[in-house]
């Protein structure tokens, strides 16, 4: 039951309403980052090489993005993304090296032209942190952590993980989830400035913890779970349309399931129940099955079958090097 109430409690905090993270339990944190301990690169790391794509493959299911009440529109978003930088993680530290952010990078910058995002510049960042997580924050920034890489099975799981991220926002999740929040617990509807978009952050954060009933309501609505479902179904079909086999979202959300059962015992259908209603996103169970209706709708590769990268074989030798903190053990304290 203790560790039950771990995994339900990381799923209240203000940070997991403003943050769209993949991870179903993971909640990032101001705590001070240590400094990393530098690593010397893979001297000889692979040229990467992208997948044939399926760019010719019609995907009548992807949802589109619609517009929404959202305050942080045009130079609003980048207002937002950098109030939640200085605000909200401004401590988190990035890897140093540069071979396997630059290989994160080139993943991710080619799942772009297939996804729903508007064209602008998008900025991947592996951070130093051992914990496993994946969060976007909006204007093009998308974080993952050396704990997910460690995680990472394939190239295909790490496309899966960072499409659904730029899911999140194309589909202007961050700045609709503010803007929602911003309404209800201050009565704000107009951001003029980046120093509006700070103060309006602070001032949402103490509302928040003065009022932790609130943060109840929110996750009852359910309106985090449904962006997560949704990053999901469109991370599906653009890691499908960039030449990936989408069935390894479904078996990364099965690691997940697997890792909670171990962790929960028999706690663990008691924890799902509750999860269903106070969840910051949907069980992983509920997750892998709705990967599994989509793949209805697509000419499915062989089970089982993953890109071959001798990049991705590179990446992760090179990250058992890397010594970082992590943030979930913290936490914990």
């Amino acid at each position: 039951m203790k560790n039950m109430l771990k995994y339900i409690s990381a799923g209240i905090l203000l940070f997991s309403l403003v943050f769209t993270s993949f991870t179903q339990t993971v909640t990032p944190t101001l705590t001070p980052t240590p400094t990393p301990t530098p690593t010397p690169a893979v001297e000889v790391f692979p040229a990467w090489s992208a997948p044939v794509p399926r760019d010719k493959a019609v995907t009548i299911w992807n949802p589109k993005p619609t517009t929404g009440n959202n305050i942080f529109k045009g130079d609003g978003e980048r207002w937002l993304a950098d109030a939640i930088l200085k605000v909200e993680i401004g401590r988190l530290m990035p890897i140093k090296d540069k071979n396997v952010s630059d290989y994160v990078t080139h993943v991710g910058d080619n799942l772009l032209p297939y996804s729903r995002a508007v064209k602008k510049p998008f900025e991947f960042v592996v951070l130093c942190d051992h914990d496993e997580d994946a969060f976007s924050i909006g204007g093009g920034h998308i974080y993952i952590t050396l704990g997910m890489l460690e995680l990472m099975d394939s190239e295909d799981e790490l496309a899966g993980v960072l499409a659904h991220e730029i899911g999140h926002d194309a589909f202007f999740h961050v700045p609709k989830t503010v803007t929602r929040q911003l309404f209800w617990m201050k009565g704000i509807t107009k951001i003029n400035s980046a120093t509006d978009a700070e103060m309006a952050l602070s001032q949402l954060n103490e509302a928040y913890q003065k009022n932790t009933f609130a943060l109840f309501g929110e996750l009852l609505l359910g309106w985090s779970r449904n962006d997560e479902a949704q990053a999901d179904k469109t991370g599906f079909y653009t890691i499908y349309k960039a030449g990936y086999n989408p069935e390894a979202m479904k078996t990364f959300f099965q690691k997940d399931i697997k890792k909670q059962k171990n962790e929960l015992g028999k706690d663990y259908d008691y924890y799902q129940f509750l999860i269903f209603f106070l969840g910051k996103h949907p069980p992983s169970s509920l997750r892998a099955t709705a990967m599994d209706i989509e793949s209805i709708w697509i000419t499915k590769s062989p089970k089982g079958e993953r890109y071959k990268s001798a990049a991705f074989d590179a990446m992760k030798e090179s990250i058992t090097k890397l010594k970082c903190y992590d943030s979930s053990k913290i936490k914990a304290q």
